[in-house]
């Protein structure tokens, strides 16, 4: 039987040692690290690993980015995050992603048993969810129920200030065709549509 192979991500080097050590004793091999998020893409198209774990606090490319990248190139891609942050487990993305999380400090039976539930739980569809955002020329934010790819390419136009997940737990498989020619259009810098499909959100 192969073993599990992974990469490690965490800017801490004493992090890292710590946790392929206790990968190790898993019997679970460790194909390269890294220190910063910025080679993610890189690193999981060269080793195409089973799993990869990433710390969420880090200097420019966090684990958020790590997460997202990943998910572009392959949406069922194993993606575990090890951190300190007690909130992390509230993140709406890793909640509609399916990403587990491990807390520091760590130890063998918790990493042992986010493998295993891992490598169980089957492939789960990104079902549509509600975002929040904003246009650079505008003051209010929209509310709107899109896919996944969709929320990725509206958070990466030029027109948006900014863009984020506010609820997973509706699920509602709405507007997605209309969202989508509402983006096709937002590329040609027209706004009007996806304006009118989303909502003004009132404070």
């Amino acid at each position: 039987m192969n073993k599990t192979t992974c990469i490690v991500i965490d800017d801490d080097q004493g992090i890292v040692d710590l946790f392929c050590e206790l990968l190790g004793v898993l019997d679970v091999n460790v194909l390269t690290t890294a220190n910063n998020g910025m080679n993610a893409e890189l690193l999981y198209k060269k080793h195409k690993p089973d799993i990869v774990f990433t710390d969420l606090q880090m200097p420019d490319y966090d684990g958020y980015y790590v997460v997202e990248t990943i998910k572009d190139l392959n949406p069922d891609a194993k993606i575990v995050v090890i951190t300190g942050d007690l909130n992390a487990g509230e993140s709406d993305l890793f909640d509609l992603l399916h990403v587990p999380i491990i807390n520091k400090p760590f130890d063998t039976h918790e990493i042992k048993q986010v493998i295993t539930d891992v490598f169980l739980e089957e492939n789960k569809p990104i079902t549509p969810f509600e975002i929040q955002y904003r246009f650079k020329d505008d003051i209010n934010f929209y509310a709107c129920t899109v896919t996944y790819p969709q929320y990725r390419n509206l958070k990466q136009l030029p027109v948006i200030e900014e863009c984020k997940i506010v609820s997973t737990k509706n699920n509602i498989q709405a507007y997605q065709d209309e969202m989508q020619r509402a983006l096709d259009l937002v590329v040609q810098n027209d706004t009007s549509h996806i304006r009118k499909l989303s909502e003004i959100v009132r404070d």
